[in-house]
Protein backbone atom coordinates (compact mmCIF):
# COMPACT_ATOMS: atom_id res chain seq x y z
CA UNK A 1 0.00 0.00 0.00
CA UNK A 2 1.01 3.62 -0.52
CA UNK A 3 1.65 6.07 2.34
CA UNK A 4 -1.72 7.81 1.80
CA UNK A 5 -4.76 5.70 0.99
CA UNK A 6 -8.00 6.91 -0.59
CA UNK A 7 -10.82 4.80 0.85
CA UNK A 8 -13.99 4.82 -1.25
CA UNK A 9 -16.90 4.38 1.14
CA UNK A 10 -19.68 1.82 1.05
CA UNK A 11 -22.35 2.55 3.66
CA UNK A 12 -24.72 -0.37 4.10
CA UNK A 13 -28.34 -0.13 5.14
CA UNK A 14 -30.81 -2.92 4.50
CA UNK A 15 -28.29 -4.63 2.22
CA UNK A 16 -27.98 -1.60 -0.06
CA UNK A 17 -25.39 1.10 -0.57
CA UNK A 18 -26.61 4.47 0.74
CA UNK A 19 -25.31 7.81 2.03
CA UNK A 20 -26.60 9.85 4.95
CA UNK A 21 -26.30 13.58 5.54
CA UNK A 22 -24.59 14.37 8.86
CA UNK A 23 -25.30 10.81 10.02
CA UNK A 24 -29.06 11.46 9.97
CA UNK A 25 -31.02 8.28 9.17
CA UNK A 26 -33.92 10.44 8.05
CA UNK A 27 -31.75 12.03 5.33
CA UNK A 28 -30.73 9.02 3.27
CA UNK A 29 -30.06 8.62 -0.42
CA UNK A 30 -29.71 5.21 -2.00
CA UNK A 31 -26.98 4.82 -4.61
CA UNK A 32 -26.58 1.14 -5.29
CA UNK A 33 -28.57 -2.03 -4.75
CA UNK A 34 -25.45 -4.20 -5.16
CA UNK A 35 -22.68 -3.45 -2.62
CA UNK A 36 -20.68 -6.48 -3.78
CA UNK A 37 -20.62 -5.21 -7.33
CA UNK A 38 -19.69 -1.78 -6.04
CA UNK A 39 -16.76 -3.21 -4.05
CA UNK A 40 -15.48 -5.00 -7.14
CA UNK A 41 -15.82 -1.79 -9.15
CA UNK A 42 -13.79 0.22 -6.64
CA UNK A 43 -11.07 -2.43 -6.71
CA UNK A 44 -11.06 -2.48 -10.51
CA UNK A 45 -10.61 1.29 -10.54
CA UNK A 46 -7.55 1.19 -8.33
CA UNK A 47 -8.71 1.30 -4.71
CA UNK A 48 -6.16 -0.11 -2.26
CA UNK A 49 -8.78 -0.55 0.47
CA UNK A 50 -12.51 0.10 0.96
CA UNK A 51 -14.21 1.70 3.95
CA UNK A 52 -17.47 -0.05 4.88
CA UNK A 53 -19.99 1.12 7.46
CA UNK A 54 -22.80 -1.11 8.74
CA UNK A 55 -25.34 1.66 9.36
CA UNK A 56 -27.90 -0.80 10.71
CA UNK A 57 -25.22 -1.99 13.11
CA UNK A 58 -24.38 1.56 14.21
CA UNK A 59 -28.03 2.13 15.03
CA UNK A 60 -28.56 -1.18 16.84
CA UNK A 61 -25.22 -1.25 18.66
CA UNK A 62 -24.07 -4.56 17.19
CA UNK A 63 -22.91 -5.69 13.72
CA UNK A 64 -26.00 -6.57 11.69
CA UNK A 65 -24.73 -7.21 8.16
CA UNK A 66 -21.85 -9.60 8.81
CA UNK A 67 -23.04 -12.09 6.18
CA UNK A 68 -23.01 -9.41 3.49
CA UNK A 69 -19.65 -8.09 4.70
CA UNK A 70 -18.22 -11.62 4.57
CA UNK A 71 -19.43 -11.94 0.97
CA UNK A 72 -17.95 -8.55 0.11
CA UNK A 73 -14.59 -9.43 1.68
CA UNK A 74 -14.50 -12.66 -0.30
CA UNK A 75 -15.29 -10.87 -3.55
CA UNK A 76 -12.24 -8.56 -3.59
CA UNK A 77 -8.52 -8.98 -2.97
CA UNK A 78 -8.07 -5.63 -1.20
CA UNK A 79 -8.79 -5.11 2.52
CA UNK A 80 -12.08 -3.89 3.89
CA UNK A 81 -12.02 -1.43 6.76
CA UNK A 82 -15.31 -2.01 8.59
CA UNK A 83 -17.19 -0.29 11.38
CA UNK A 84 -20.71 0.21 12.65
CA UNK A 85 -21.94 -1.14 15.96
CA UNK A 86 -18.63 -2.76 16.94
CA UNK A 87 -18.94 -2.64 20.73
CA UNK A 88 -17.34 -5.87 22.06
CA UNK A 89 -14.33 -8.10 21.55
CA UNK A 90 -16.74 -10.71 20.19
CA UNK A 91 -17.82 -8.20 17.52
CA UNK A 92 -14.17 -7.65 16.58
CA UNK A 93 -13.56 -11.38 16.34
CA UNK A 94 -16.70 -11.95 14.26
CA UNK A 95 -15.61 -9.35 11.72
CA UNK A 96 -12.07 -10.73 11.57
CA UNK A 97 -13.49 -14.19 10.97
CA UNK A 98 -15.58 -12.66 8.17
CA UNK A 99 -12.37 -11.61 6.43
CA UNK A 100 -12.24 -7.95 7.46
CA UNK A 101 -8.73 -6.47 7.38
CA UNK A 102 -9.18 -3.36 9.53
CA UNK A 103 -11.69 -3.02 12.35
CA UNK A 104 -13.26 0.29 13.34
CA UNK A 105 -14.51 0.66 16.92
CA UNK A 106 -16.12 3.92 18.00
CA UNK A 107 -18.49 4.35 20.94
CA UNK A 108 -17.21 1.43 23.00
CA UNK A 109 -13.57 2.43 22.57
CA UNK A 110 -14.37 5.99 23.61
CA UNK A 111 -16.43 5.10 26.69
CA UNK A 112 -14.62 2.04 28.04
CA UNK A 113 -10.85 2.31 28.39
CA UNK A 114 -10.50 -1.25 29.67
CA UNK A 115 -12.22 -2.57 26.56
CA UNK A 116 -10.08 -0.30 24.40
CA UNK A 117 -6.89 -1.71 25.90
CA UNK A 118 -8.12 -5.28 25.35
CA UNK A 119 -9.05 -4.40 21.78
CA UNK A 120 -5.54 -3.05 21.15
CA UNK A 121 -4.12 -6.29 22.53
CA UNK A 122 -6.56 -8.36 20.45
CA UNK A 123 -6.35 -6.57 17.09
CA UNK A 124 -3.07 -4.63 17.20
CA UNK A 125 -2.49 -2.43 14.17
CA UNK A 126 -5.73 -3.68 12.60
CA UNK A 127 -7.72 -1.68 15.17
CA UNK A 128 -8.92 1.79 14.13
CA UNK A 129 -10.70 3.92 16.73
CA UNK A 130 -13.40 6.19 15.30
CA UNK A 131 -13.24 9.71 16.67
CA UNK A 132 -16.40 11.49 15.57
CA UNK A 133 -16.57 15.17 16.47
CA UNK A 134 -19.18 17.86 16.66
CA UNK A 135 -17.82 21.31 17.61
CA UNK A 136 -14.63 19.76 18.99
CA UNK A 137 -16.46 17.31 21.26
CA UNK A 138 -16.59 13.55 20.66
CA UNK A 139 -19.98 12.23 19.50
CA UNK A 140 -21.03 8.62 20.20
CA UNK A 141 -23.86 6.12 19.57
CA UNK A 142 -24.10 6.65 15.82
CA UNK A 143 -23.44 10.39 16.34
CA UNK A 144 -26.67 10.76 18.30
CA UNK A 145 -25.06 11.62 21.67
CA UNK A 146 -22.31 13.88 22.97
CA UNK A 147 -19.67 12.27 25.19
CA UNK A 148 -18.53 15.58 26.65
CA UNK A 149 -14.94 14.56 25.87
CA UNK A 150 -12.64 16.98 24.04
CA UNK A 151 -11.35 15.48 20.79
CA UNK A 152 -7.68 16.27 21.41
CA UNK A 153 -7.81 15.00 24.99
CA UNK A 154 -9.17 11.71 23.68
CA UNK A 155 -6.43 11.58 21.04
CA UNK A 156 -3.79 11.87 23.76
CA UNK A 157 -5.40 8.96 25.63
CA UNK A 158 -5.59 6.83 22.50
CA UNK A 159 -1.93 7.42 21.65
CA UNK A 160 -0.93 6.55 25.22
CA UNK A 161 -2.96 3.34 25.02
CA UNK A 162 -1.17 2.17 21.88
CA UNK A 163 -3.94 2.79 19.35
CA UNK A 164 -2.21 2.71 15.96
CA UNK A 165 -4.76 4.68 13.95
CA UNK A 166 -7.88 6.79 14.31
CA UNK A 167 -10.64 7.63 11.86
CA UNK A 168 -11.62 11.27 12.35
CA UNK A 169 -14.99 12.51 11.15
CA UNK A 170 -16.33 16.03 11.48
CA UNK A 171 -20.02 15.13 11.76
CA UNK A 172 -21.22 18.54 10.57
CA UNK A 173 -19.41 18.07 7.26
CA UNK A 174 -20.24 14.42 6.57
CA UNK A 175 -22.24 13.97 3.37
CA UNK A 176 -22.57 17.75 3.00
CA UNK A 177 -19.93 18.51 0.32
CA UNK A 178 -18.51 21.08 2.76
CA UNK A 179 -14.81 20.36 2.25
CA UNK A 180 -12.38 18.48 4.45
CA UNK A 181 -11.75 19.81 7.97
CA UNK A 182 -8.03 20.41 7.51
CA UNK A 183 -7.17 22.25 10.72
CA UNK A 184 -8.90 19.87 13.12
CA UNK A 185 -7.66 16.80 11.29
CA UNK A 186 -4.08 18.11 11.33
CA UNK A 187 -4.28 18.77 15.08
CA UNK A 188 -5.40 15.20 15.70
CA UNK A 189 -2.82 13.74 13.30
CA UNK A 190 -0.05 15.49 15.23
CA UNK A 191 -0.97 13.24 18.16
CA UNK A 192 -1.95 9.92 16.53
CA UNK A 193 -1.95 8.68 12.88
CA UNK A 194 -5.27 9.76 11.38
CA UNK A 195 -7.58 8.85 8.51
CA UNK A 196 -9.72 11.85 7.51
CA UNK A 197 -13.43 11.50 6.85
CA UNK A 198 -16.33 13.83 6.25
CA UNK A 199 -16.88 16.49 3.61
CA UNK A 200 -14.10 15.58 1.15
CA UNK A 201 -15.20 17.27 -2.08
CA UNK A 202 -12.54 16.31 -4.56
CA UNK A 203 -8.92 16.16 -5.63
CA UNK A 204 -7.96 19.48 -4.03
CA UNK A 205 -9.07 18.29 -0.58
CA UNK A 206 -7.23 14.99 -0.95
CA UNK A 207 -4.06 16.71 -2.14
CA UNK A 208 -4.19 19.07 0.87
CA UNK A 209 -4.76 16.22 3.33
CA UNK A 210 -1.98 14.11 1.82
CA UNK A 211 0.53 16.90 2.48
CA UNK A 212 -0.22 17.10 6.22
CA UNK A 213 2.02 15.08 8.58
CA UNK A 214 0.34 12.13 10.26
CA UNK A 215 -2.68 11.93 7.95
CA UNK A 216 -2.56 8.47 6.39
CA UNK A 217 -5.69 8.47 4.25
CA UNK A 218 -9.11 9.87 3.47
CA UNK A 219 -12.55 8.29 3.24
CA UNK A 220 -14.60 9.63 0.33
CA UNK A 221 -18.25 8.86 -0.26
CA UNK A 222 -20.76 11.43 -1.50
CA UNK A 223 -18.37 13.20 -3.90
CA UNK A 224 -17.71 9.89 -5.67
CA UNK A 225 -21.32 8.76 -5.76
CA UNK A 226 -22.55 12.13 -7.02
CA UNK A 227 -19.96 12.04 -9.82
CA UNK A 228 -18.14 15.21 -8.74
CA UNK A 229 -14.78 13.44 -8.91
CA UNK A 230 -13.48 10.04 -9.96
CA UNK A 231 -11.55 7.63 -7.82
CA UNK A 232 -8.73 7.77 -10.33
CA UNK A 233 -8.49 11.56 -9.89
CA UNK A 234 -8.38 11.22 -6.11
CA UNK A 235 -5.66 8.57 -6.20
CA UNK A 236 -3.58 10.75 -8.54
CA UNK A 237 -4.04 13.75 -6.23
CA UNK A 238 -2.85 11.72 -3.24
CA UNK A 239 0.32 10.64 -5.03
Amino acid sequence: MTDFIVYPAIDLRGGRCVRLKQGDFGRQKEYDADPIGRAREWERRGAEAIHVVDLDGAKEGRPVQIDLIREMAGSVSIPLQVGGGVRTLEDLRALREAGVGRLVMGTAAVEDRGLRLRAVEEAGAALVVAVDARDGVVATHGWERSSGIDVLELAEELAADGVASVLYTDVARDGMDAGAELEGTAQLAAIVPTIASGGVRGARDVAALAKLPGITGAVVGTALYEGRVTLEELIAAAG
